[in-house]
């Protein structure tokens, strides 16, 4: 069951949310000619400290724990059972049916509502199973009865519950029938129906029942109520008829034009086949004047007038025009005429369907506790709307005020002050809309200052950003008025839930005597300084002074270092955190950007899966902090069925930071979502005993152990692969469907999609002449002939253990479309490399993250640097001298992943140790040479990646298009290659895609220029 909580910084009364479930259980006897079914409904509250309208805060009319007195209504071969008791949800909050059936033998079940039907998922206990049907957030469409259907081998079950969704009546609207005027309304709870007569509804004012003419109750629990007045008692100026229940309360305004009025009618909308009523009404002191209808409609409507002497003495007319069903050619302008008054008109437009005129672009306010503050969402829509505001999933109601000019307004001003996003929700049955608020306060700084030998940091907490300065002065008065401008470090600024964490340190080593320091921190808000007292001596009075306390401390500090050394063999050095990483942009700049927060963010329950339906087995990676092991997963997929998955987890006793950090991991990996080209979280063991994050299992290992195994069955084409094999497997083959991976490959701007190899080879060969053995070239030429109709299978390629040059595409090809996935999602990896790229079924490759059973420290490819192990051979220069991770570095990474792929498992800068001389040289330009498999096309592709400045380095999308063009013509290159190797011309090495010329981009990552990359434009 979800919780839909409100996160709230102080404590006000609560309200009641209905969350309800209904637990079924069914057990089945032996002989199955019994079956014995209980229902209950269960209620649950979740306190939201905000102050709610009370007609908002009731509790549903069903106590906790009702039962539904489910019965058995038919004795034939199906049991068939129904709930007595209706359940009832208020609109906008959530709902889960859950069943829980022990029923014997193969189980599958369907949930019907309104037509519609939905497959069952069922989850598999110790003891029975629960089917499980999840209404978030409902509607009025969620409303009427719902079927679950339940079959086994032998029998059939089915039950039916009515579902009823409680609110605000809908707005009320008019009808005209021989002269009477019907007011209709709809809506469960059934409303009742006032006629008013006043300017405002909220006035006190005069009203009438009317004549209750007709109630119904329609499938879906909804009542309609209609009340009806003679035309004749409607002649006042403002009629207005409301229905209201305990949810609420909807007005209409009967359309008037009174000639007497300055106010005009707004615009009128009305959609096709919907009744219509307007009057024109007109006073005057005699009743010598007339009123009448003037239109260029070309279908009219039908006028009628009434009229009766008012106290004055006055004479009033009113003048009725109505349709029973108005037509597209009803549109059009409507003036009503009289001898004694000016005209006034109104416009009327048709609609086929409804809409909502709202601007949904987001809007971010920045206020003051002291100001009063409240969103405001305007918008103009037809027919009548239902809204409510969400913060954090839990929902408000929505109050809407009408304006003259047609436009509805809604406010939402109890907030109290707390930061976060308010979502406004609009909907009317054609058109639902959303709207974000974004909601900052402005905080002056708070500093606090902590010192540590010569440096001094400074962290400030604010809204928005502080900038923070550094002062001294030469007494010991705190009043600094000097500035320091040597020595200061800036931080990346951080963003937590409230406010923005800025930070600095300053270096006093060049500095010596007595003095002050102040660190003052200043936003739009205000300003704050924190200060300390510093006593630095000159290094001379250091030497002379404290020499026996030196040695005598370097002694201390050997052994000190010494007795550090054995611990840390036992200890671990290095904080666990995931390589991947979400990030958000908040300057123009590479190195403006911080990492999104997941520690602060809920966990969605609905990836929890039962500890008990998993099996644990083998290890199959192991590190510092945690590991990974194979496992079974029963039911994690299909109902019934168990797939191989792999389980990540920490080591024993793991402390509270690296707990944090893998629940942060799995919340990320739930934001991320679902591609192929990537290992998918598919659940999480989260509620009892060790976290588990369950990830799908790749049979094949990692790409590069993959590519090494690889090297003695390489082959440049499939046609070598023909020759070595006799060409009998290509007799075997059967009618498969290729991979979605070479299948579904297309230039970006919709050229073709892929021609299979063996058809693309077919068409090469044709057009050239190709000599071979005569014991094979009567063979090859048969087979050629048939034009490879049947295509091999992947079962097939792995069952030959062979590897080709067009798989190392296709590899390359899967990495790229798997990071532009991730760039879609602003992720970047941090430690793109063919280690973390894992191999499954199909040759189809997956990006992975090792960071938690991946032994850094006895990883010669993880190199010590300052505080931490990095992957220095495959960072990019920002990454290692500056520390930037941006998606431009992970190309950089790219580029060595696929020299690593086109060299079949190369260690990257073969034989160059990680050292002082290798920074010179990255820093001035160097570049690996070209790998032995690798076609100059590719290589130039690689040398794009490693363009110094990362703005001139391709992205993902335009790397995946030329791969997917050179993966389409592999074979047709290669031929042409072989037969023209002595006339080769070096402009024909340029591959060109979409406009984007590779050569040309290879020159500006050698030359450097000013401009960017094209590839990105």
């Amino acid at each position: 069951m979800h919780e839909l909580r409100s996160i709230r910084t102080s404590s006000q009364p609560g309200h009641w949310l209905q969350v309800a479930i209904i637990f079924i259980t069914l057990s089945a006897v032996t002989n199955q000619n019994s079956s014995a079914i209980s229902c209950f409904l269960i209620q649950s509250n979740t306190e939201t400290e905000e102050v709610q309208p009370a007609e908002y805060t009731m509790s549903n009319s069903l106590n906790t724990n009702t039962n539904l007195e489910c019965h058995l209504s038919s004795w034939s071969s199906q049991y068939i059972y129904k709930a007595a008791v209706t359940v009832e949800v208020n609109v906008f909050h959530s709902v889960e049916l859950k069943v829980m059936q022990n029923i014997s033998g193969i189980v599958s079940c369907i949930w019907s509502h309104r037509q519609s039907s939905k497959q069952c998922s069922l989850i598999y206990t110790s003891e029975n199973s629960i089917v499980s049907l999840e209404l978030l957030k409902v509607t009025d469409k969620d409303a009427g009865e719902y079927e679950l259907s339940i079959k086994n081998e032998d029998t059939s079950y089915t039950v039916y519950f009515a579902v009823r969704v409680r609110s605000k009546p809908r707005k009320p609207y008019f009808k005209e029938y021989e002269r009477r005027v019907t007011c209709i309304s709809r809506g469960y709870p059934p409303p009742s129906v006032q006629w008013l007569f006043c300017i405002s509804p909220n006035d006190r004012c005069g009203n009438r029942t009317g004549i209750i003419l007709y109630k119904d109750m329609d499938s879906y629990g909804v009542q309609r109520v209609e009340h009806t007045m003679r035309a004749r008692k409607l002649l006042e100026e403002h009629i207005w008829c409301c229905a209201g229940n305990d949810f609420g309360r909807e007005c209409t305004q009967l359309y008037t034009l009174d000639l007497r009025s300055v106010i005009p009618l707004p615009e009128i909308f009305v959609k096709v086949g919907e009744p219509f009523i307007m009057r024109c009404r007109a006073r005057y002191k005699t009743f010598h004047f007339n009123i009448k209808w003037s239109s260029e409609s070309e279908n009219k409507l039908w006028w009628f007038e009434e009229s009766e002497y008012v106290t004055g003495p006055a004479m009033v007319r009113v003048l009725f025009a109505s349709a029973h069903r108005m037509e597209k050619n009803n549109s059009g302008n409507y003036t009503c005429v009289s001898s004694t008054h000016p005209s006034k008109s109104a416009i009327i437009t048709l609609l086929d369907r409804g809409f909502i005129d709202l601007n949904t672009s987001s809007e971010e306010h920045e206020i003051d506790t002291n100001e009063e503050f409240c969103f405001v969402a305007v918008f103009k829509a037809y027919p009548a709307v239902t809204c409510v505001w969400y913060y954090h999933s839990t929902s408000f109601p929505c109050d809407l005020l009408n304006t003259e000019n047609g436009y509805s307004m809604s406010k939402y001003c109890n907030h109290n002050y707390v930061p976060g996003e308010y979502i406004f929700y609009v909907e009317n049955g054609d058109v639902h809309l959303n709207k974000t608020f974004t909601l900052n306060i402005l905080q002056k700084p708070k500093v606090h200052i902590t010192s540590k030998a010569d440096l001094i940091t400074c962290v400030s907490y604010g809204y928005p950003i502080s900038t923070l300065t550094w002062k001294k002065s030469d007494d010991v008065s705190f009043n600094c008025t000097d500035d320091i401008m040597e020595g200061i470090t800036y931080g990346i600024p951080e963003r937590k839930i409230d406010n923005w964490k800025s930070n600095s340190t300053v270096d006093l080593t060049n500095m010596t005597g007595t003095f002050s320091v102040c660190c003052c921190a200043m936003n739009s808000a205000g300003s704050s300084c924190e200060n300390t007292f510093k006593n630095v001596k000159s290094i001379q009075q250091v030497q002379n002074n404290f020499i026996f306390p030196i040695a005598t401390g370097c002694c201390a500090l050997c052994i000190v270092l010494l007795i550090a050394l054995v611990f840390n063999k036992y200890k671990k050095q290095y904080r666990y955190e995931s390589q991947l990483q979400m990030i958000q942009y908040i300057g123009p700049s590479d190195n403006e950007y911080i990492y999104i927060d997941f520690s602060v963010l809920e966990y969605d329950l609905k990836w929890e899966f039962p500890t008990e339906n998993l099996e644990l087995g083998k290890v199959l990676g192991s590190g510092a902090f945690g590991k990974v092991l194979n496992a079974t997963a029963y039911g994690i997929s299909k109902p019934g069925v168990s797939i191989q998955v792999a389980v990540k987890m920490l080591k024993e006793k793991p402390d509270v930071s690296e707990k944090d950090a893998l629940m942060s991991e799995l919340k990320m990996m739930t934001q991320i979502g679902h591609h192929e080209n990537i290992v998918n979280l598919l659940g999480a063991c989260t509620l009892s005993g060790p976290i588990y994050l369950i990830f799908e299992y790749c049979c094949h290992g990692d790409l590069l152990n993959y590519l090494r195994s690889k090297r003695e069955t390489f082959h440049r084409t499939w046609t070598d692969v023909v020759m070595d094999n006799n060409f009998s497997f290509y007799h075997n083959f059967h009618q498969d469907q290729k991979s979605s991976v070479r299948a579904g490959i297309s230039a970006s701007n919709g050229s073709n999609t892929t021609i299979s190899r063996t058809q693309e080879f077919e068409q090469t060969r044709q057009g050239q002449e190709v000599t071979l053995s005569s014991g094979h070239s009567e063979i090859l030429q048969h087979d050629m002939e048939m034009k490879y109709e049947n295509t091999r299978s992947y079962d097939d390629e792995e069952d030959l253990n062979v590897l080709t040059f067009e798989d190392l595409l296709c590899f390359s090809y899967q990495v790229a479309k798997g990071m532009e996935f991730l760039e879609s999602k602003l992720c970047i990896h941090r430690d793109l490399a063919a280690r973390n790229i894992l191999v499954t079924h199909g040759k189809m490759a997956k990006i992975c993250d090792f960071g938690l059973a991946r032994d850094v420290i006895n990883d010669t490819n993880y190199v010590v640097k300052g505080n931490a192990r990095l992957p220095v051979k495959w960072m990019a220069p920002e990454s290692i001298f500056e520390g930037i991770y941006t998606i431009k570095s992970d190309v950089w990474s790219y580029g060595i992943l696929l020299w690593e792929i086109f060299s079949l498992g190369v260690n990257p800068y073969p034989g160059m140790q990680v050292d002082a001389n290798f920074y010179k040289l990255l820093q001035s330009g160097f570049k690996m040479d070209q790998p032995f498999y690798a076609t100059d096309e590719i290589y130039f592709l690689m040398q794009s990646c490693w363009a110094f400045d990362s703005r001139k380095r391709p992205c993902f999308p335009q790397l995946v298009s030329f791969l997917g063009y050179q993966l389409s013509n592999t074979e047709a290159l290669v031929y042409q290659n072989m037969d023209n190797t002595h006339c080769k011309d070096d402009s024909s090495r340029t591959s060109s895609l979409n406009g984007v010329n590779f050569e040309s981009i290879s020159e500006d990552a050698e030359g450097d220029q000013e401009e960017d990359s094209p590839m990105c434009q």
